[in-house]
Order: structure tokens, then sequence, then C-alpha cells
């Protein structure tokens, strides 16, 4: 039976991305379907009759019709920040929870909220949820790795889970299965797997392991056990894979092939056959009731049964996802997403989306290739944006991309810096001359990078590896300098054209949180948690001033304005203004109620007006953004839209429009004419 169509909440038919969906006040479009949790994979639910797949973001629910692969619904977005998903086995109730501790039911053909529970007042994070198999009850499982039943509709806690209290540990990986009969429900917490009767609660066995899977007759668990390689000479881990009878605790069968980790396993539907695949893409077969090893596949990642026995199994290329029949070793098809698209991160997360869509549309063995451009949208995270002109936006996209994105046809450019592997993107600046400045930072090798992109190429400049006080660092770039500080409070200035060598700015006692450069590049302000903001001669490389403070608190944010006649620092409770020239605090700009944390800071490029965004802090559902005359310090208007911390603020550069940048994976642009001069 074909489950029920998720309601159209928020549906605009003229618009296909989904990029004006669900706008706030004022907002002119949006980019990004908000950023996914970098750990987790329960982002993400398939309905029962693979028609329709639910992704959990931090703007809210986006729902997806699987034969399309585009949106048909955008829901939550009061609140967003959704953690784990699932939906029910009738296809009919979903269940979310998200960052605020709540977790919330409804009902899928209507949108309408059946149940909204809170089982903690502090702000606890589920890190998963899984419905039992009659729809009746879903299982929880918070940092702590506490696992509770809930009844569906009375949000009444059933029961809780215990453990040995020496046992409780927080994780961030914490799974839940419920075995297919409901009966026994199972938890992976750090290394150990715990089998607990879903009724009593009581524990039934505990294994070693992460990655389990039930038998089709519940009587079996299937788990990995990963260990250390003595002497290795190229893997320093790899697994076992064990199965037990659940009731007795007695282990049946124990196999020690895979010389690699096993990331997946999968019970054939008569439950004869126990496949499981390893880092190596080695996929191997195994026979129970003979308890030997069937057949070995080389070349194939995550495996899947259908349900008449056939196995396929999923691979994925940087770029590329392959779905191929294993036993016949025919390749269905090719999917063809850049690596830092929501496509491919999607379907990294749920690969039997891949699988589902092959089958849905009864794709044949073929070469040709297939794209989606409502999957190929780059993942958007980001904390630094500027405009290049007043066309083309470009912002930082998930790890290693600069995104270009035309904000007059909503076309992108995707400028994937070259680098290493493990390297990121700190921050990038837009030169005068319209290349792009870009600071990598590379994880393996403790070391910075500076690359200037041109064309679309990147040109390595020069590398240096920072003094390892430097911690989590706060960066700002000039056209021919670039500093750097962190918790030690030194700062280090590198002049990018006469000197390798930094020079180190003395007198912060502890950590430089903001860094601001003059536009001409010759003063460089600076605020740490010494609760001091200072002012440095970047030339002559001495401290020109100290700023007075309203209060004593530290600077999490400066802004020079366009004419370096004025200076801005955002601090807790109040916006500081000071004069640049005269080095006095000219006025502040108090920040009342809950938005206290104002953040992020940009001028308009006639430097008459200045935004402040906000961080969350509890009870906001909604981050504020204030525009501001600088002369006077009305607060001419506020916006609220992000779900979370605004990170970044920008003008375009003829000032009627704003752009900001949000830790919840998107940018909103604003229109400002009905509140500026222009």
């Amino acid at each position: 039976m074909q489950n029920p169509k998720p309601a159209p909440l928020n549906f605009l038919p003229n618009d296909p991305t989904g990029a004006t969906w669900a706008l706030p006040e004022d907002a002119i479009t949006r980019f990004g379907k908000g950023y996914q949790d970098h750990i987790g994979n329960s982002e993400i639910a398939l309905s029962p009759d693979e028609t329709y797949f639910a992704v959990g973001t931090r703007i809210g629910l986006w729902w997806y019709d699987v034969s399309s692969m585009s949106p048909i619904a955008l829901w939550e977005t009061e609140q967003g920040m959704i953690y784990a998903v699932d939906i029910s086995p009738d296809g009919k109730l979903i269940a979310l929870a998200n960052w605020n501790s709540f977790i919330i039911i409804r009902d899928i053909q209507n949108g309408e909220c059946i149940t909204k529970i809170k089982r903690s007042e502090d702000r606890v994070i589920y890190k998963h949820l899984r419905f039992s198999p009659d729809s009746c009850m879903i299982a929880i499982v918070n940092g702590d790795g506490i696992v509770e039943m809930l009844d569906v509709h009375s949000g009444e806690c059933i029961g809780q889970m215990e453990r040995e209290l020496n046992d409780k540990q927080i994780n961030h990986n914490s799974k839940l299965h419920f075995s297919p009969e409901g009966q026994y429900i199972a938890a992976s917490v750090m290394d150990q797997i715990y089998v607990w009767n879903s009724m009593a609660g009581t524990i039934i066995a505990k294994f070693t392991g992460r990655i389990i899977a039930f038998s089709p007759d519940s009587r079996m668990l299937a788990c990995e056990n990963s260990y250390r390689i003595h002497n290795p000479t190229s893997v320093p881990f790899a697994s076992d894979v064990s199965v037990w009878d659940i009731v007795s605790g007695e282990r049946i069968s124990h196999f020690t092939e895979h010389k690699e980790l096993v990331k997946a396993i999968k019970f054939s539907p008569c439950g004869q056959f126990l496949v499981s695949s390893d880092t190596s893409r080695t996929l191997l077969m195994w026979d129970l009731k003979k308890n030997v090893l069937k057949k070995s596949y080389v070349d194939y990642g995550r495996p899947f049964y259908l349900q008449d026995g056939t196995l396929l199994a999923t691979v994925f290329t940087r770029g590329t996802i392959e779905v191929w029949d294993v036993e016949q070793r025919e390749k269905l098809q090719t999917y063809e997403f850049p690596g830092e698209s929501i496509g491919y991160k999607w379907f990294s997360k749920c690969p039997k989306l891949a699988i589902v869509y092959t089958l849905s549309n009864k794709l044949k063995i073929s070469n040709k290739t297939q794209t989606y451009s409502t999957l190929r949208e780059p993942i958007c995270f980001p904390r630094k944006i500027q405009f290049i002109d007043g066309e083309v936006l470009a912002l930082r996209g998930d790890t290693r991309d600069i995104v270009l994105w035309n904000i007059k046809n909503n076309q992108t450019q995707r400028i994937s810096v070259q680098s290493e592997f493990n390297d990121s993107i700190k921050s990038f600046s837009i030169l005068r001359g319209g290349d792009i400045l870009v600071v990598n930072w590379n994880h393996d090798h403790n070391l910075y990078k500076v690359i200037k992109i041109r064309n679309a190429k990147g040109i390595p400049i020069t590398e240096f590896a920072p003094p390892t006080q430097l911690g989590n660092d706060t960066i700002a770039i000039s056209e021919e300098r670039i500093a750097f500080a962190g918790k030690s409070g030194v700062i280090y200035l590198w002049d990018l054209k006469h000197s390798e060598v930094p020079r180190q700015f003395t007198g912060h006692t502890d950590h430089v949180k903001s860094l601001a450069f003059s536009p001409d590049g010759k003063r460089l302000a600076s605020g740490a948690t010494d609760k001091s903001v200072r002012l440095w001669d970047v030339d002559v490389g001495e401290e020109i001033a100290t700023l007075p403070l309203n209060n004593p608190v530290f600077s999490m944010a400066l802004a020079y304005s366009p004419c370096r006649k004025v200076i801005a620092g955002g601090m807790l409770r109040e916006i500081n203004i000071w004069c640049a020239e005269k080095l006095i605090l000219l006025r502040s700009f108090p920040h009342q109620g809950i938005t206290i944390k104002p953040f992020a800071l940009a001028f308009s490029p006639c430097g008459r007006y200045l935004t402040s965004g906000t961080w969350w802090d509890k009870g906001m559902e909604k981050m504020a953004i204030r525009l501001w005359d600088v002369e006077t310090g009305k607060n001419i208007h506020t916006f609220w839209g992000h779900t979370t911390d605004i990170e970044t603020l920008t003008f375009s550069p003829d000032g009627i429009i704003l752009a900001s940048g949000s830790f919840d994976g998107t940018v909103l642009l604003w229109n400002l004419t009905p509140y500026i001069d222009t």
C-alpha cells in the first residue's frame, strides 16, 4: 500500500528549488538547504514504500520525492535545528528530535502535531530515535547513551533502559535498532552493544561491538568488533564479525576474514546468509548454516538485500555513486554529484536512497551518468561571505570549496581549493583585482597555507607552521597581510610580499577572539578575553592604544567603517562605537532581552549604517539582525530569520542588499530599501 503523501507545507509551485520557501519577512531568497550534523547520520528517513524521504537540517525538515529527487515540502521552520528523524513503519507518522530537547511526532498526511515531548529541562541532544515495528512506541537515546521508550500518542515514558552506572559515557554515535518482531531493542553505545526486552526494559545481553544487525526472525544478532593491529603495515585497525544467540547470549559464529574495519552488516531475507563490507571495499558472504565463508567480492561498498534475495551494493568515489548487482557483477547505474554537494552528502548518509531511486525508475544497465540539478546544490557552511561585485557573492562551501553565487540568475560556480587531503578552508578574502586569497589549514601537518585563486586555479603563495599555542585561532586578511591570534594572546602577522617570518604583537594576556584590519591595511584592531580592545600600527608593529570600554567585557567581533574613522565592537549585551582617530568611545548600542550576543558586524559601503547579528542564547527561536544608524545609535529595523548563530554579514556594493551567513548552513539576502536612504 502506498504511504500518504506528506502535506505540502510551504511548497511554492513557481519555485522548484525551495530557495524562497518559508522565507522570513524582508528576505529575498535563501542559499543552502541547511547544514546537517557532521558526525551523525540519523537525519534522513525513507518512507516504508520508498516513495518519499525526509531530511532534517538546521533550518527545518525537507521532504523529497524519490522518483524526481525534488523537494515537495518544508516543515519545522519555526525552530529548525533537527538532529534525528524517523518515519513509522506504517508510513503515517514522522518523529524528530531537535537541539532544544523536544521530540515532536507529526501526522505525515496533514502535518499536524500528534505529540510534543520534552524529557528534560536541560538542553539534551537526542542522537537517535526509532519507531517500534507496530508504530506505537519510539525509542530515543541521548548523548550519554541513555535509552528511553515513549508512547507515541501520550508521550509518556514507558521505560528507561538501565545500564551499570560505570557504563554511562558520552557517545556521539549512539544507534538504536528494534528487532523485526519488536520484542528486543539494541543500542550501540561507544564500543558496547546492549540488548533489552523492549517492554520490561531489562538487559538480555551485552556484547562488544559498534555495528549491528538483527536476523529476520529476531533470534540472532550480528555485530562488528574492531581491534588494533600490532605492527601494522597498512591500517591500524581491523574487525571481526560475530553472530550471537540473543536469548542464550551464546556466540554461535565468529568470522575473522576481514583485514580492515567493517562498515556494514546485513542478513539475507531468508536468514541463512550474512554479508559485511569493510573500508577496503571487500564484501564477504557467509553461510550461517554451514558456518563458512561462501563468497568474497572486491570493489563493493555498503550491501543491501532486496526481498527476493538479490544482493545490491553501493560504491562511493569522490563525485560519483554507483549501484551494482553484486552476484551478477552488473553496474546498474552511476550517479554524479560533486563531493561538496547536498546530493553526495545525503546519499552518503543514507546509501539506500541510491538503491531506491535505481529501482523506482527501473533503470537498466547504462553507461549514461545520471545528474540532478536539485541535488547538485553546494553544501553551504558560510562562516565567511563577501560580495565580489553587485551580482556575485562568494561564500565558503563545506570545507574545501569557495562557491560563487550569482544572486541575479541563481547560478553557482564551485571553486575547489587544490590542497592535500585533510585540508580545510579557514578563511578567505576578495582582493581589489578580483582574486581570492584563501587561508587553508592542514590538520595532518599543523600547517597553514595561503593560496591565491585566479581564474579558478589555486596558486600557492606561501605556507607556514603556526605556533602550537594558537589553538582555536582568529584570522584577519588584508590585501598584503594576514593576522593570526589564539589562546596565548600573541598576534602573529605575516607580510605576504616581503617576509616569510611573522612579526609578533604582544600585549593581550588571554585568548584573542576578534581581529579587524582598517580598509587601508595600516591598522589592526584586536579584542581578547582579557577584556581589552587594542589598536596596532601594522607598519611599525607597535600598540597605538587600548580603547576604552563601556563595560568590562571582551569583544567577539570588530569592524572598521569604510572611511576608517569608526570602529565597532560586538560585546556581550552591547555594541561599542569608537572614534578611530581620537581613540575615544563615541556611543554604545545596548542589546536587551535575549538578543544579548551581537557577535557579527558589518558596515554599509557609505558608512552610515551598521548591522549586527546575534548568536543563539537560551529561549531564542530566531536570531536577530539589527540595522543601526551609526550617527544616532537608532535601531532602524530588526530582521528575524536564521535558526542559530549569525556568523558573518556583508552589504552589496550599492548598499541595498544585506547578506547574512549562519551556523544553520544558509545565506539569506535581505532587502534594505524600505529602511535606508538610497
